[in-house]
């Protein structure tokens, strides 16, 4: 292996087998090169990748389903791709989409014992990929939907050096480079029900804070990609108190907890990829911080939970409170559907009215 002059790392054939910082802003998110070698389109045949593989939309219907934007715009799912090299594309496809979409078929067990395994590496690599590829998508798209507000785009600030550890460890499929437990964040399964709605499908995420949710079928995978597992580590007690299948929006409310967890944590993880030159091997590490402590923030949980639940505002219905009141206790950051006042958990949830 040998490093270049921006610290990016070249093995025995040419292959990048790690991006330094610079090098990922400046060719990945900056530039036009396949997100997973490198390579620019001028070298190689490039077509697009799905955001979300086509397996996944022909399943649960989504080819003519639309995902809302950061900036309230939508666009269809089946529309929703990013440019990368072929060869890539198709190593994606083979080594990664194909065993996943497999085991989802067979269900919540199946999904339950692959995610277990190795640490719950490969679901992570999965959600990882999709993850980055929503936030190099946001480069092609207008933040104002009127251009005379001005031609900014939704990426135009989005801190690129914040996902350079997801980048890294998505391309392991790539490279080969072994990655340690700690260099993984919070991962782990959770059996849901339906609520309000047909759907079998959600897709939500959270991006300062890195964390994202899949609900596939009855089972939902719920993953922050730079924390190390130490939101985990605190939500575990809360997770006792769980006694069954969350709901649609119950299920959203963890996703904003872990997200609050997660930057909330006083001392944040390091992560680095380490590298012999004399074996051709690396490996990605994850330092947790020493003594785990964090600050506690109620609004910022409140501002979290306002994102994660957009989707269900505009038709909320809570036995006993206003919409007004529960949009109240949401901003205030003390509001819970998960859990009523006594602390136990809440089995029959709460049902977002259909519109009329």
């Amino acid at each position: 292996m040998t490093v270049t002059k921006d610290g990016s790392i070249i093995d025995s054939e040419g292959k990048v087998i790690f991006f330094s910082t610079e090098r990922f802003i400046n060719d990945i998110c900056l530039g036009d090169c396949c997100f997973i070698c490198g390579v620019k389109p001028s070298e190689r045949e490039f077509n697009n990748e799905h955001i979300l593989s086509k397996w996944l939309l022909r399943r649960y219907s989504l080819f003519d389903r639309t995902i809302t934007l950061p900036n309230g715009a939508t666009v269809r799912y089946g529309q929703y791709t990013v440019s990368c090299c072929k060869e890539c594309n198709s190593l994606m496809g083979e080594v990664i989409e194909r065993p996943i979409s497999q085991v989802v078929r067979k269900g919540r067990y199946a999904i339950n014992d692959f995610a277990s395994k190795d640490y719950g590496l490969k679901m992570f690599v999965w959600m990882g990929l999709i993850f980055l590829k929503t936030h190099l998508k946001d480069r092609t798209f207008r933040f104002h939907r009127d251009t005379r507000n001005g031609k900014e785009l939704i990426a135009d600030d989005y801190d690129w050096e914040s996902l350079h550890h997801i980048h890294s460890v998505i391309r392991r499929f790539y490279t080969g480079c072994f990655v340690e437990k700690e260099a993984i964040g919070s991962f782990f399964t959770i059996p849901v029900k339906p609520q309000a709605s047909p759907d079998r499908f959600d897709f939500g995420k959270l991006y300062q804070a890195q964390t994202m949710l899949l609900r596939l079928d009855d089972t939902a995978m719920l993953v922050v990609f730079d924390d190390a597992g130490c939101a985990m580590r605190y939500l575990c007690q809360t997770f006792e108190r769980i006694t069954g299948p969350v709901s649609e929006i119950q299920l959203h409310e963890i996703m904003a907890e872990l997200a609050f967890l997660n930057l909330q944590l006083k001392e944040r993880p390091q992560f680095c990829t380490e590298y012999d030159t004399v074996n051709d091997t690396c490996r990605i590490i994850g330092i947790r911080p020493k003594q785990l402590e964090r600050n506690h923030d109620p609004q910022l949980r409140g501002k979290l939970m306002l994102e994660a639940l957009r989707q269900f505002l505009p038709h909320m219905s809570v036995p006993n409170y206003t919409q007004e009141e529960v949009l109240e206790g949401i901003k205030s950051g003390n509001f819970s559907f998960l859990f009523n006042d006594d602390g136990e958990f809440i089995t029959d949830g709460f049902t977002p009215y259909q519109p009329t």
